[in-house]
């Protein structure tokens, strides 16, 4: 049962690895993007690439799996240059004293044989929330420019930017955020 979810757990419970391997996010087809609504009319998004971390995946107790992963605020981008500034600056992520987002699971809850809800400390401008992603485990393969077989899902979270400092212009932006995470790893 656990083989196929295993690749699942690059976000899972914290604790100690016993017979586990270490898999490094790749930065390059690791990143986050963000809707939010404007207006009430649209949902634009922003997106942040060059995600880092680790990741213990113990096959054999995956609850004795860990995580912890890292985004470079620096790298946000809308395609608005203006507004990518704004949002790096001191109204929004304030970039300069908060340079990066960061998660480190705490738990995980497998709920199919693809997929689990994993909780985890998610930091952003400072804050730091309990977030729960839901998970799904996308494919174990081998990749040829690495010339190493990897793991890759996909994640989704809802999230309050309020709850994170982050409330300029509500009402007219509002306060729900969908984040949408990609990742891949590699040993």
């Amino acid at each position: 049962m656990w083989k196929p979810i295993l690749p699942i757990l690059l976000l899972a419970i914290a604790g100690p690895a016993v017979a586990a391997d270490t898999y490094k996010l790749e930065p390059t087809h690791s990143s986050a993007t963000f809707y939010y609504p404007h207006f009430g009319m649209s949902h634009p998004s922003g997106k942040i690439i060059g995600a880092t971390g680790t990741l213990v995946l113990d096959t054999d107790q995956p609850a004795n799996s860990t995580v912890t992963a890292s985004l470079p605020i620096s790298a946000l981008t809308t395609g608005l240059p203006d507004f990518d500034k704004d949002l790096k600056g001191p109204d929004y992520f304030d970039a300069d004293r908060f340079p990066t987002a960061t998660f480190t699971s705490t738990k995980v809850e497998v709920t199919g044989d693809n997929t689990a809800n994993v909780t985890g400390d998610l930091t952003v401008h400072g804050v730091t929330e309990s977030v729960v992603l839901s998970v799904t485990f996308n494919k174990k393969a081998f990749n040829p420019a690495l010339f190493k077989t990897g793991v890759g899902f996909s994640a989704t979270a809802h999230l309050s930017r309020k709850a994170f400092g982050l409330s300029k212009l509500e009402p007219f932006v509002g306060d729900d955020i969908d984040l949408v995470i990609e990742a891949e790893a590699y040993p």
